[in-house]
């Protein structure tokens, strides 16, 4: 007969209510994440169906999925399930709505090659599926046993509970109650306050009566004979699945009846039929199968809950028929499921946990053993696993392009005798078993596998996990050969890499050379050691210990290294020659970078190509920037036609920064930011709104900067990208740079000084910290009328860039500093007319700089038609760029009225026009000076009336109070109000008073709101 069950949910009516309350504030747009937690059989399961069936009812959409698998977990297995179901039937969210991330849920589901993508955006895909398919009225997320989910899984679910309140969303996830990383997350997640925990107990004697009855057919306890209850009190301590196990098998074996009235009775000894454990209740229907179903199943139990049928089949030595008959009796015995999934056609799973434990623990120790190996060959030897190419050579941890563009599975998909399952869990499950039946050296071996497999579907915290289990397993087998462990190491580093996570690297990679020198390995085995430490060096910003490591690598290649090998050790040792103090480090890279990309390119290595010519783009960028565009428009073509669409991303971007640089034009980067987000390149993206904003900044279009800026800042909160956080701090810090604000601007730097501790800036930015920090400083102070500050700080980036000349001349400072000390008489033709201003031709924000700097020598010497046209000429093209325009006009004019020469009156009248109408009051102030003095009539300045709004204009609030009123609104200091104004302190307290009066406004803190009412609209 059927498995006996109870139709209704006994003893777990507050915890029902609880979701059922969850569940509908998610449907009103309140999303929060519930963990239902307890031992196997607790009845986690029918809680959550419960709610979910509510769900259903309310009409909210439900998502599925179940993180048990054979073996140990299978990477991003639970989601790829959810997202499954939510992309079946009515309600699938149609082609576009999804927008960028729909690549990204392809690869989670195995629809796409993988290609490294950030896990984060993996996160995100699956909360913007979720919201999609909420939006009307809610969707619940259902995750089943979550504790035998692998570690990538447990990041996005982490992320996901962050995220999901104010969604119309709710996470309903179950997991045992030991300890463990997933219970773990849960409890973080509890302690703030994005989730809660809801732990189940067993039942007590009355619930577990109730639901005896409920499962026989009644709803009276009394119904019930005492002498089973008192035997399900006694075997079952309160679990409903052993509760509904126990009488399952009572009623099997004939020992209860129904009678014929109203009622059951006991007909036989439960003691004698029934054993003293829920396992031998689950044996029991084990042996009522033919001698052929119960071998299956004893093959099946060492693979774990799920199983592959055909794995199982040949361990048990049954042809696919016979499996498969003998799977339907064990169905029909509640044993397994009733049959595989669309998306697992070779799969089952045992009914529960309990199932598969009860039948391996029969077994003796020896008999399991054997096993566990067998099965272990048997998954070996199938053609289940997809090739595992030997990934040799110095790239040896890196995943090769072939399999970045290898098509992918689509779920479901038949592989092999398996069906639906990725190679490195197949890897890992032949792993364990060998472990089980005493082989440790050769489950490294196979991990060693699982982890490589794992880094080419993107899973690199999973891949970081089986090859730390692998070295563990090493470490107490001594019949590991070296060459295995050997190859663990390196995977293990080259993932690390990969990752980031590069702390432990200098310690694996000693135990790395020391396995191979003992083992006796090849130099260039030895070698590929070293070139792993200095890719982790250069993650680092570990320059000169990772041309240590070079230089050890090249020892070992000894004179003439095999071409492949010096291409890889070239393009490494170009990006950290470029990075490092040595005055020659330009040359040296370049050289390096160039020889990189001709061996690469003669030996066929695209991958190794992409970065050299990448590195040789950077070389080339400060000296011509022509010649660099050629290079990174390489790059493309070589990425596009090797199917590297990360690279390809790289190079557009590197493309649009070229155009910022020479035209401030923003085509490029914008089609550079699409391509990064159409593939799900998160990180791309963010440095795409970083150029964004820094070409919007030098354009004077202070709403776009701010909405790129706000984009970057909104992909590093959600993401949780520390590294972009910093990277908008600095968007930040040049916005307020612009501006003149100078408070803004300081406390940016200083968020970004307190972050990084001393480390260069540089290795966020792409380019040295002068790029940034030297404009940022500089313009501030000019923009503020303080030339002299600015003329310091300018002196001060500039010795800070002499040390790094690979940034020269494409900086931003160098134009407005080179007019600036030639006005000032500090410079002379030797630099107007060197190597430096011919630099400063090729950038577009620089360009009238050095243009005005030559009018204003010629100016000096009486040539003033000369200096007149030259400062015409240094004006063209310089209407995309306003902000230099008119400061050319603003420190050239100076020039201009004391050598008589030029238009300098009108030129300072444009200027004050442009400066006021901006809110830069102190440089107009500053011209109107200047004005004043070359006896030219200056009208006085005041904002308009009619642009006070209407509401304080009937109030009386007068032009220079609603001034006050504005910088007040902008967070500014009576001093600082008085600064901008060029009024005393006093003056301004006075206008303070009287907006009081006017507004009618309490305080300091009201006339503050009042003024951000109005931020919008002035």
């Amino acid at each position: 007969m059927s498995s006996l069950s109870s139709s209704v949910l006994v003893g777990r009516e507050p915890e029902r209510d609880l979701l059922t309350a969850v569940v509908r504030s998610a449907g009103e747009g309140r999303g929060s994440s519930v963990f239902v937690l307890g031992e196997p059989g607790i009845g986690k399961s029918r809680l959550v169906e419960e709610a979910a069936d509510a769900a259903v009812r309310a009409g909210l959409r439900v998502l599925r999925g179940r993180a048990a698998s054979a073996g140990r977990a299978v990477p991003l297995r639970p989601l790829a399930e959810a997202v499954f179901s939510g992309l079946r039937g009515e309600g699938a969210p149609a082609e576009g709505d999804l927008g960028p991330y729909e690549p990204l849920l392809s690869r989670l589901c195995g629809l796409a090659p993988q290609d490294g993508a950030p896990l984060v955006g993996y996160a995100e895909a699956v909360l913007r599926l979720l919201g999609t398919l909420g939006r009307t009225g809610g969707c619940v997320l259902v995750l089943e046993d979550l504790h035998d989910a692998d570690a990538d899984t447990l990041t996005i679910v982490d992320y996901l509970t962050d995220n999901l309140p104010g969604q119309r969303t709710v996470l309903l996830a179950t997991l045992r109650g030991g300890p463990g990383p997933a219970l773990d997350l849960a409890e973080a997640a509890a302690s703030r306050r994005t989730a809660r925990t809801l732990r189940l107990a067993r039942l007590g004697p009355a619930h577990t009566a109730e639901l005896a009855a409920r499962c026989l057919g009644h709803g009276d306890a009394g119904h019930v004979p005492a002498a089973v209850l008192d035997r399900l009190h006694a075997v079952s301590e309160g679990v409903p699945f052993v509760v509904e196990e126990l009488l399952t098998a009572m009623v099997d074996s004939g020992d209860l009846v129904q009678r014929k009235g109203d009622g059951w009775t006991v007909t036989g000894s439960l003691n004698a039929h029934v054993p003293a454990t829920v396992a031998a209740a689950v044996l029991q229907r084990v042996d009522h199968l033919e001698p052929p179903g119960v071998a299956l199943l004893e093959a099946a139990a060492v693979l774990g809950r799920r199983f592959p049928v055909d794995i199982a089949a040949r361990v048990a030595g049954l042809d696919k028929v016979t499996a498969l008959r003998q799977l339907r009796h064990a169905a029909r015995a509640q044993l397994v499921t009733d049959g595989a999934t669309a998306e697992e056609p070779g799969w089952h799973t045992f009914r529960h946990a309990l199932t598969a434990d009860a039948i391996t623990h029969r077994l003796l120790p020896v008999e399991r053993a054997a096993l566990c190996l067998a099965a272990a060959d048997a998954i070996e030897s199938a053609d289940a696993i997809e090739g595992d190419d030997a990934i040799e050579g110095v790239d040896a941890a890196r995943p090769e392009p072939r399999d970045a563009g290898r098509p992918a599975r689509r779920a479901g998909q038949p592989h092999g005798l398996i069906g639906g399952d990725s190679g490195d869990d197949l890897y890992r499950l032949a792993a364990e078993l060998c472990v089980a039946g005493g082989q440790r050296a050769r489950a490294a071996v196979l991990l060693t596998r699982a982890g490589r497999q794992a880094v080419l579907r993107g899973a690199l915290l999973t891949a970081v996990e089986l090859l730390d289990r692998g070295l563990e397993l090493t470490s107490g087998a001594a019949d590991a050969p070296p060459e295995a462990v050997a190859g663990l190491l390196e995977e293990l580093l080259g993932t690390l890499v990969l990752t980031g996570d590069v702390q432990r690297v200098p310690e694996l990679g000693d135990r790395l050379d020391d396995v191979l020198t003992v083992w006796g390995a090849p130099p260039a085995r030895r070698a590929a050691g070293f070139l792993t430490r200095a890719r982790a060096a250069a993650t680092a910003q570990q320059w000169e210990e990772g041309l240590t490591a070079v230089r050890r690598a090249r020892e070992l290649l000894g004179a003439e290294p095999d071409p492949a090998s010096r291409a890889a050790l070239d393009s490494v040792a170009a990006h950290l020659v470029l990075n490092s103090r040595r005055p020659d480090r330009l040359e040296s890279a370049r050289a390096l970078a160039e020889g990189a990309v001709a061996t690469a390119e003669a030996v066929g290595l695209p991958e190794v190509s992409c970065k050299a010519l990448n590195m040789l783009g950077y070389c080339l960028r400060p000296q011509d920037l022509a010649e660099a565009e050629k290079v990174f428009e390489r790059l493309v073509a070589t990425a596009e036609t090797h199917a590297l669409p990360v690279w390809r991303i790289r190079g557009l971007l590197e493309l649009g920064v070229l155009d910022r640089i020479r035209t401030t034009g923003t085509d490029r980067l914008l089609a550079a930011r699409k391509a990064a987000e159409e593939t799900g390149a998160v990180l791309m993206t963010a440095w795409a709104d970083m150029h964004l904003a820094q070409a919007h900044v030098l354009r004077d279009e202070h709403d776009r900067a701010l909405e790129s800026a706000t984009r970057l800042r909104t992909t590093a909160h959600r993401l949780r990208l520390r590294e972009v956080q910093l990277i908008g701090v600095g968007v930040d810090a040049i916005i307020a740079a612009s501006r003149g604000d100078r408070q803004k601007l300081q406390a940016a730097l200083h968020v970004m000084e307190s972050a990084l501790a001393g480390r260069s800036a540089g290795a966020l930015w792409g380019y040295a910290d002068t790029s940034v920090w030297g404009w940022a400083h500089g313009i501030c102070s000019l923009l503020r009328e303080e030339p002299g500050r600015a003329m310091a700080e300018f002196t001060e980036a500039d010795q800070a860039m002499r040390a790094l000349p690979s940034t020269r001349g494409v900086t931003g400072f160098l134009g407005p500093y080179l007019l600036l000390r030639t006005v000032r008489g500090a410079a002379g033709w030797a630099e107007v007319d060197g190597a430096v201003a011919d630099r400063l031709t090729q950038v577009h924000w620089d360009r009238p700089f050095a243009g005005w700097s030559r009018a204003v020598l010629l100016g000096r010497e009486g040539r003033a038609a000369e200096a007149a046209k030259a400062a015409e000429e240094a004006l063209a093209g310089t209407d995309a760029i306003p902000l230099a325009r008119h400061l050319c006009l603003r420190l050239g004019a100076s020039a201009a009225l004391a050598d008589g020469w030029g238009q300098p009156v009108e030129w300072l009248r444009v200027a004050e026009q442009f400066f006021h109408d901006r809110g830069t009051t102190r440089v107009s102030a500053a011209c109107r000076a200047l004005l004043r003095e070359a006896g030219s009539p200056v009208a006085r300045r005041r904002e308009g009336h009619d642009t006070i709004p209407q509401e304080l204009r009937r109030a009386g609030v007068t032009a220079r109070e609603y001034e006050v009123l504005r910088l007040l609104g902008r967070g500014l200091g009576n001093q600082e109000i008085a600064e901008q104004l060029f009024l005393s302190p006093r003056t301004v307290e006075k206008h303070l008073a009287s907006l009081r009066n006017r507004t009618d406004q309490s305080g300091r803190a009201a006339l503050i709101t009042l003024a951000r009412r109005y931020a919008d609209g002035h």
